[in-house]
């Protein structure tokens, strides 16, 4: 059967109190442009019925079913989607439905499965499946299986229309993008940050980016591979802004006159400092880093409270509790692995001190700190910033 429609569900959403409809009417906006972005006139209307999300088909939407799949797929916000035949919800129009889907798919057992979107509709869903069922092993001598069927005929009742399909497609579920706010990620070339980054987009986070480098003291590898990772994550956010910030200078003054073991959080301090500062300027109301605890000397958490305490905004570190082999996992499931395995030389590793301070305070990096013009230096990084836009 040519579907006709594409059935859309979502999930936590539908736990949403009074601002649900906010929140659908968000999800349909981001399909909207993602669809009209990869495959424009695909679609003759998305509207919201009794739950679900229901997506009418052009005859370009037919053609081009492969790429709606793609972009639906990547939507944050749908647990799954499925395209469907929309049919009159009639017994003796379902039954000859259920009949040419099964015998078209290949396998030995079968099952009816009917949901209705709301007791008002007349039909029995037990019912339905018993009697289309009894039909299907009567003409096509089918066996029925409810575990582990060979095929899986669903039938959707929805206000005054049946849906028919045997394939359902898994979404990421989460939120929408944009309904969590605006968030700016501390982006490097490296596997951490790129997952912490996805993990908050799937929570309805609009992401902006900044990456500090060491050019000319490093080459801009790392440069290139964020842009190709912004790229990747564009499937979820068709638009992003990217801030480059040079971080040498810095690096420079406190090479200088501060003691090695404090370098890297000397460096990290300055790094959140400027993050704030520009999360503030774009009215984001927080900050992403891909740390995890114990990871790296930076990472532990006395390092961690010290990096912090110069900053007063929500430091988000959706990896904290991950082990690397978890982010490595999680960094392929989303495709950015092959990029951050690429090499290339990381701001921080510039002049790596061989005994860094793992437990290192507050109090002892602001003396440190009475050496080097912390203001000044942050401003200059600031009145720096390399701004682009990258859009599908």
């Amino acid at each position: 059967m040519e579907p006709t429609h594409i059935l859309c569900h979502y999930g936590e959403i539908g736990t949403k109190g009074k601002n649900r409809r906010q929140f659908e009417r968000k999800l349909k906006d981001n399909m909207k442009a993602g669809l009209k972005a990869a495959c424009p006139g695909s679609y003759v209307e998305i509207r919201t019925v009794r739950g679900r999300i229901v997506i009418e088909l052009t005859e370009i939407g037919k053609e081009s079913l492969d790429s709606m799949k793609e972009v639906l797929r990547n939507t944050f916000g749908l647990v799954y989607f499925a395209p469907a035949t929309r049919l009159e919800p009639q017994k003796e129009v379902l039954e000859e439905a259920a009949l040419e889907l099964v015998s078209t798919l290949p396998g030995e057992s079968f099952r009816i499965t009917t949901r209705r979107s709301d007791q008002n509709i007349p039909l029995s869903t037990q019912k339905t499946n018993e009697e289309i069922g009894a039909a299907v092993v009567e003409k096509l001598g089918r066996k029925v299986n409810l575990t582990q069927p060979d095929v899986n005929c669903h039938i959707d009742l929805v206000a005054d229309s049946a849906f028919v399909y045997a394939h359902r497609i898994d979404g990421y579920g989460g939120l929408p993008v944009g309904m969590g706010g605006k968030v700016l990620s501390m982006i490097s070339g490296g596997i951490d940050s790129p997952v912490a980054t996805w993990q908050m987009m799937k929570r309805g986070a609009f992401v902006s980016y900044l990456h500090f480098h060491s050019v000319p003291y490093t080459s801009d590898a790392s440069i290139k591979k964020v842009r190709n990772v912004i790229k990747i994550f564009q499937k979820h956010q068709l638009r992003a802004t990217l801030f480059l910030a040079e971080l040498a200078p810095i690096q420079e003054e406190v090479i200088e006159k501060c003691h090695e073991r404090y370098r890297i959080i000397l460096y990290r301090r300055f790094m959140f400092r400027i993050a704030e500062a520009l999360a503030r300027q774009e009215e984001a109301h927080a900050v992403i880093t891909g740390e995890s605890l114990g990871q790296v000397a930076s990472q532990t958490i006395e390092n961690m409270e010290t990096i912090e305490a110069v900053t007063s905004m929500p430091i988000l570190r959706p990896l904290v509790g991950m082990d690397k082999q978890e982010i490595v996992n999680k960094s392929r499931v989303i495709g950015t692995y092959d990029i951050s395995i690429i090499p290339d030389e990381d701001c921080c590793a510039y002049f790596l001190p061989k005994h860094p301070a793992t437990k290192a305070t507050a109090k002892q990096l602001e003396e440190a700190e009475k050496s080097l013009d912390v203001q000044a230096l942050v401003e200059g990084t600031l009145d720096s910033l390399q701004r682009e836009v990258i859009e599908s």
